[in-house]
C-alpha cells in the first residue's frame, strides 16, 4: 500500500523495487486514486493493481476517512482471497486498517519514509499554532500505533530506524532510497533545451516539491553573490507545488532581483528528467533544518543527483554526512555556498573528479541491490515466522 496515488504521484524507492520484486513474486499494489482528474505521470509495469472504489476529495484525510468502510472491507477480503504472505503499507492513516484486518500469519511491514507528524502539519501552516500542534500530536499518535502493529518497520535513515525500536518495533531495517542509474545517467544531454531555456554552463539545479521546508534565501542570496566572480551564473529549479508555495518563491526571485537568473520550470514529466538535470554543472539540496524532520532528512534527490554524476551542493544534513559521499560541499551561509560553487565552476577538473566520484557512489544504491536486499528480508523473515 503506497504512500500516495500510485499512478499519478512521483515515484519513490518503493515503486521500483515493487517492479523488480513483481519479475520472481506476485507484486499486488492498492491504487489510491487521489488526482483522478491530472494526467497519468507513472507507466505501470509488472505489479497488478488494485483499485478499490473511491468518493474523490481533495482533502486526504477527509478522502481517507469517507472510503474507510469500503477499503478495509475491500482490503480484508483481498488479502484472504489472493494468500497475501506480505502487507508493505507506506501510507500513515490506512496502515491503521490495513494492520487491524492483516491475518495474524501474514508479516505486516511498516515503511517508514518520513517524521510524519511534521510533514503532516506543514500542509496547515497558514493555520493557528494550536491546530497545527493537535494534527502532529495525532499524527504522531497513528504513527506510533502502525509502528508497534508491525512485525517489521523499512526505514529510509537510521534516525527513523532508531526511533521505531524505541516506541515497539520488534525489528527494524535501514532501508534507504535509491535510485535507477540506468534512467538517471549523465550521458543523457539536449543541446537544443539548454540553449532554449538560455542557461550557461555554470548553472546549478535543484529538483523537487516546492514547499515550506526548503530555504531558498540563502540560495538567492548565494547566488547574488557567487555572480561577481561567475557573471552568467544560473539557478533552475524544476518541481512543482502541492501547497501552492511556488508563488512565494516567485516573490523572493523579484525581491532579489534574479527574474533573469533564475528559472523556474513547474512539472516535468519523468522521462525529460534527466535531461533537465544535465542543464546543471552542480546540484542542491536546499532544506531547512529547524524542524527534527529536517535534522533526519536522507532526501531521494540526493540519489538522483549523485547517478546524473553532479556535485553536490547541500546544508549539512546529520543522515547524508553518515554516509561519508566525497562528492557532497556543505554550505551553512550564502557565503560558503558561493565559495564552493565559485571553486567547482573554476575548476574544471575538480568538477570531473567529483563527477565520476558521485556517480561511482550512486551504484550502490542502484534499486536492483536495494531490491535484492528486501527480497532477503523478507525471505529470512518468513522463514522465522513459519518456523515459530
Amino acid at each position: 500500500m503506497p504512500g500516495s496515488d500510485w499512478i499519478r504521484s512521483t515515484t519513490n524507492g518503493f515503486h521500483e523495487m515493487a517492479e523488480i520484486l513483481a519479475k520472481r513474486h506476485s507484486v499486488f499494489v492498492w491504487h489510491f486514486d487521489l488526482f483522478p482528474k491530472n494526467k497519468p505521470f507513472y507507466e505501470i509495469k509488472n505489479v497488478r493493481i488494485i483499485r478499490p472504489s473511491s468518493i474523490y476529495s481533495s482533502d486526504l484525510s477527509f478522502y481517507y476517512g469517507v472510503n474507510f468502510i469500503r477499503h478495509s472491507l475491500l482490503f480484508a477480503k483481498t488479502v484472504r482471497e489472493l494468500g497475501i504472505d506480505v502487507v508493505i503499507v507506506q501510507n500513515v492513516i490506512p496502515a491503521i486498517w490495513a494492520f487491524a484486518f492483516t491475518p495474524s500469519n501474514v508479516l505486516k511491514i511498516f515503511g517508514f519514509q518520513d517524521y510524519y507528524p511534521e510533514s503532516a502539519s506543514v500542509y496547515y501552516r497558514n493555520s493557528s499554532q494550536v491546530l497545527r500542534r493537535l494534527v502532529e500530536s495525532v499524527s504522531w499518535l497513528v504513527t506510533k500505533r502502525n509502528i508497534k502493529s508491525a512485525d517489521i518497520c523499512l526505514c529510509v535513515c537510521l534516525s527513523l530506524n532508531k526511533m521505531t525500536l524505541e516506541n515497539g518495533c520488534a525489528k527494524s531495517y535501514f532501508l534507504p532510497n535509491g535510485v535507477d542509474t540506468n534512467f538517471y545517467a549523465p550521458e543523457k544531454i539536449d543541446k537544443d533545451l539548454k540553449r532554449k531555456l538560455g542557461l550557461s554552463e555554470h548553472t546549478i539545479v535543484f529538483l523537487g516539491l516546492i514547499e515550506p521546508w526548503l530555504d531558498f534565501d540563502t540560495i538567492l542570496q548565494g547566488i547574488k553573490l557567487l555572480k561577481k566572480d561567475v557573471t552568467d551564473a544560473k539557478l533552475l529549479i524544476i518541481g512543482s507545488t502541492l501547497t501552492g508555495y511556488d508563488k512565494e518563491l516567485r516573490k523572493k526571485i523579484l525581491e532579489f532581483g534574479l527574474e533573469e537568473d533564475v528559472l523556474t520550470t513547474g512539472y516535468v514529466p519523468s522521462e525529460s528528467l534527466p535531461y533537465y538535470l544535465n542543464l546543471g554543472a552542480m546540484c542542491v539540496m536546499p532544506y531547512t533544518l529547524d524542524t527534527y524532520s529536517g535534522t533526519i532528512r536522507l532526501p531521494l534527490k540526493f540519489y538522483i543527483y549523485s547517478a546524473m554524476g553532479k556535485p553536490i551542493l547541500s546544508v549539512h544534513l546529520p543522515e547524508v554526512k553518515r554516509l561519508m559521499p566525497r562528492h557532497v560541499l556543505y554550505y551553512d551561509s550564502p557565503e560558503s555556498f558561493a565559495g564552493h560553487a565559485r571553486v567547482v565552476f573554476q575548476d574544471k577538473k575538480l568538477q570531473h573528479d567529483l563527477s565520476l566520484t558521485a556517480r561511482n557512489f550512486s551504484k550502490s544504491y542502484d534499486y536492483s541491490v536495494l531490491a535484492g536486499k528486501v527480497e532477503e528480508i523478507l525471505e529470512d523473515n518468513l522463514k522465522e515466522q513459519h518456523f515459530c
